[in-house]
């Protein structure tokens, strides 16, 4: 599957939104396993380091950070929203082990994946969404 992306001059903006779009919503159905960067640039049809810089002016992120952050948005969604076990929302999410996870978890969260399950507040049930975090580590 492709997703054409329009060239780009460094002051349309519009088309490097248009990429960030197409990238995301690439990503986002690979999300348990994210591709590599050449990988989503020749998706794209743009280069590795268009699509790289298009990350950091756009998101102030790597391709690898987003990638990061929106597993764990996806973590903390599914541990308010499903009843799903730890074991499965790491499989579902492309790690080896529920250790792993629950490492990875704790590492990004500041606590591990059950004590995120009960102490999360009442509204963040409703309102984890897309990019809304309960928690993060950028949270000063």
């Amino acid at each position: 599957m492709s997703f054409p992306v329009p060239p780009i001059t460094e002051s349309d903006e519009s088309a490097n939104q248009h990429l960030i779009r197409a990238a995301k919503q690439y990503l986002a159905a690979r999300l348990s396993q994210p591709p590599q960067v050449d990988e989503l640039a020749q998706a794209l049809g743009v280069s590795k380091r268009r699509v790289s810089e298009a990350f950091r002016n756009s998101l102030g992120l790597t391709i690898t950070q987003f990638c990061r952050e929106e597993r764990m948005r996806k973590a903390q969604r599914l541990l308010v929203q499903t009843s799903l076990d730890i074991q499965t929302i790491a499989l579902d999410l492309g790690f080896s082990s529920s250790a792993n996870f629950s490492n990875a978890f704790h590492d990004y969260v500041g606590m591990s994946p059950s004590d995120f399950r009960k102490n999360a507040p009442l509204d963040s049930i409703t309102s984890l969404q897309g990019s809304i975090q309960w928690s993060s580590p950028h949270e000063g």
